[in-house]
């Protein structure tokens, strides 16, 4: 070391470990990385029938706010068409987070921003009613 550079011999310090050192070291994280992720021949293959798309816990519920007659309808439709439709195809174990989830991209993927707006104007009534008085 000299009084330049105090990390000048960091190095050679780094190149003096022994090499068995440096081989537990590798061996331990081998063995780390084949307990987290196990031979592919032990996975449980999912089956798209039966298992759901994502756990709860992957699920983050958030309140939404609607008329209690909305709600209503809104469930209705999700059990008795979505829900069936679903069974009828054969799906089982059909869970509710799946369902809205599903509701919910539809409307992003769709784009459907014109229909959305337009149920709004609807329950808001015409604009210029109000304004004009």
């Amino acid at each position: 070391m000299t009084d330049d550079d105090p990390f000048a011999d960091l190095g050679e310090t780094l190149e003096d470990e022994p090499d068995d050192q440096t081989q537990d070291t590798k061996e331990a994280s081998e063995s780390a990385a084949t307990e987290e992720n196990p031979p592919q021949e032990e996975v449980k293959q999912r089956n798209p029938m039966i298992d759901t798309a994502f756990s709860y816990e992957a699920a983050k519920q958030r309140p939404f706010y609607a008329r209690e007659e909305t709600i209503e309808e809104f469930d209705s439709w999700l059990k008795y068409e979505l829900e069936r439709d679903l069974n009828r195809q054969g799906y089982q174990n059909i869970v509710v987070r799946e369902m809205t989830d599903a509701l919910l991209r539809t409307v992003v993927e769709e784009d459907l921003v014109e229909e959305v707006a337009e149920r709004f104007e609807q329950a808001r009534g015409p604009a210029s009613s109000e304004s004009d008085e």
